[in-house]
């Protein structure tokens, strides 16, 4: 069974945002990556992963933000994840020190400034 993970991408000045909500996990964590990787153009600074509205993120979603971080770096971009400082999910991208490849800030706002 698949579960749900709804992606809104929008462009903020010079950088792409990717608002995922619901739950990111092995089941489809493909189509996530194929979405975001398909919405950077060259001419971004890089993206901003908005996590704001995820619910639940597994070990493949983990492993989604650590490739995705090093396919923006290839071509000089940049990862930035939103996160508010209150969200449950907040202690999972501690414990797999996801800021080692990219900041997270507490609002899309505070990421893109």
């Amino acid at each position: 069974m698949s579960t749900t993970a709804d992606i809104a991408i929008e462009r903020h000045d010079d950088w792409i945002v990717a608002r995922v909500g619901g739950e990111l996990d092995m089941s489809n964590c493909s189509y996530v990556r194929d979405e975001l990787t398909r919405s950077i153009p060259p001419d971004a600074h890089g993206m901003v992963v908005d996590l704001s509205e995820t619910i639940y993120l597994d070990s493949a979603a983990i492993e989604l933000l650590f490739e995705l971080a090093r396919r923006l770096a290839r071509h000089r971009q940049d990862l930035r994840i939103a996160m508010p400082g209150d969200s449950p999910l907040r202690r999972v991208l501690e414990l797999t020190d996801v800021r080692a490849v990219a900041p997270v800030h507490p609002t899309v706002e505070a990421a893109v400034a």
